[in-house]
């Protein structure tokens, strides 16, 4: 589950999960209920007016045999009066046989096998009955008394199937009523899980998009100036790459920002060296050539020519600022064309070897087995070699003496320029801030050679590099497009 898609996705999948279940729980007790009721409404209700019907005709049945019949005079009427009885209370009978199709009850299947073995004795009595013959005789006596016992015992049968019909309804109703009381608890329970269900998912989607609130949060504070910021590249596939192309594009925006502030440096140098060509070139120059004057006027006065020679001194090292000044403020474009890198390096570390050798530094070159061929200006890349190798021979001398070493090679389509030396290193703190142009740690420097150095590095669309460890040395690399 690393992608925020997926993670929505499997939370409303058990949301859905858990309302599938209730649904299916609900829906499966709410089918069994109502079999039970369609077993009551059409088993077991039918039959119990038709029993109590069946019970009271069968009273009157008994009712007749016992008393009844004894108290009759006449045996046709007699037979009459029972068969009457009898039809009303068999077709009763089968009535309640039909109802119980289903076959619910077994009282009724019984009730008609006891009522059909008196058929042959009820056929003796009426026989005997068409005949004439007196009730008090035993053609009549003997089948009566069979009757009579036969009708008590279906009158307890129809009884106790008429009570067991009242009992197991009022038993099916009583669980039916606990099976609604059951599911509207169970209804209940599975409803607040699903609502804690839904809850815990809701939470967890508001935990998973937290990361868009803290990017949210992020994009603010870069809008209102913290190029800086930066936010963890953690969470979901989808907020992990969103924070890195978020942390990548403030990276651009607080580099572009940088060199919005350097070529705003760039422009007030470029406007202070035309004030500085205008107004101190010209007096220096007026000044150093008035103490030569002086110096000459004073020959034989020691103190006084030492004298001149300290406005000399200083003067020399007005005149060098400025000329500094005013080469990086009338810097002009690169005229670029293809050159031999190593030859160029050769000749430059020739140019400077015994200057370095005179502050105990040595002075290695390494140049790549294939000469690299750039797109440069030679003058311009010159110059840009001049300051670095300056500064580490300057680094080494700080340390008593040293090894500067120049070499080139090839990186791909880039033309590379190494100047590394074994100084004093430069510290963590200071590295950041190593190009902003005034920005020195030599006492009495302009801080304007390495910001001249990158931007000639610049002009020619290359970069420039610089790793340090105090104590150690330093490594300034020059890359540039290749010819």
């Amino acid at each position: 589950m690393r992608t925020l898609s997926a993670r929505i996705l499997l939370g409303f999948a058990a949301l859905t999960v858990a309302f599938g279940a209730i649904t299916v729980m609900v829906v499966r007790n709410m089918a069994a209920v109502e079999d039970e009721i369609q077993t009551v409404r059409q088993g077991y209700l039918p039959l119990v007016p038709k029993s109590n019907s069946l019970l009271r005709l069968q009273e009157d049945v008994k009712a007749y045999v016992e008393e009844g019949f004894t108290q009759e005079t006449n045996p046709y009427k007699a037979n009459i009066t029972l068969r009457t009885t009898r039809e009303r209370r068999d077709d009763s009978l089968q009535k309640l046989k039909v109802a119980d199709a289903a076959g619910v009850s077994r009282g009724a299947e019984q009730l008609t096998a006891l009522v059909d073995s008196l058929k042959p004795i009820y056929d003796e009595l009426y026989t005997a009955l068409r005949k004439g013959e007196s009730l008090d005789s035993d053609a009549v006596k003997t089948p009566m008394r069979k009757i009579v016992d036969s009708e008590r015992h279906v009158y307890q049968l129809a009884t106790a199937l008429s009570n067991s019909l009242d009992r197991e309804v009022n038993s099916r109703m009583t669980h039916l009523e606990g099976r609604e009381h059951e599911l509207r608890f169970w209804t209940v329970i599975l409803g607040l899980v699903s609502l804690l269900v839904a809850a815990m998912v809701s939470v967890w989607v508001v935990i998973t998009l937290r990361p868009l609130r803290r990017l949210g949060a992020a994009a603010r504070r870069v809008a209102a100036g913290d190029y800086a910021s930066r936010i963890d590249e953690k969470g979901p596939a989808e907020v992990a790459d969103l924070a890195r192309e978020f942390n990548s594009m403030a990276r651009a925006v607080e580099e572009r920002e940088r060199e919005l502030v350097r070529s705003e440096r760039l422009a007030a140098v470029g406007k202070l060296s035309a004030m500085i060509t205008h107004e101190i070139r010209n007096p220096l120059s007026a000044i150093g050539l008035n103490a030569e004057l002086l110096d000459d006027e004073l020959e034989g006065n020691a103190e006084g020519r030492a004298l001149c020679h300290a406005i000399h001194h200083e003067v020399d090292r007005l005149t060098a600022i400025t000329e500094e000044y005013l080469a990086f403020g009338k810097l002009p474009k690169p005229k670029i064309a293809s050159e031999h890198l190593n030859a160029l390096v050769d000749a430059l570390a020739s140019f400077v070897r015994e200057d370095l050798a005179a502050k105990h530094v040595e002075l290695v070159v390494e140049l790549a087995d294939t000469d690299p061929i750039a797109l440069v200006d030679a003058s311009q890349l010159r110059q840009c070699l001049v300051n670095l190798v300056r500064n580490a021979a300057e680094a080494t001398a700080a340390k008593g003496g040293g090894r500067v070493t120049m070499r080139t090679r090839k990186a791909g389509d880039r033309a590379v320029i190494e100047v590394e030396d074994t100084g004093v290193g430069i510290a963590p703190e200071v590295l950041p801030r190593l190009f902003d142009t005034f920005f020195s740690t030599k006492e009495g420097g302009s801080g304007l050679g390495l910001a001249l150095t990158q931007q000639i590095v610049k002009d020619h669309g290359g970069d420039l590099a610089v790793e340090s460890t105090v104590g150690r040395g330093t490594t300034f690399t020059v890359s540039i497009p290749r010819g």
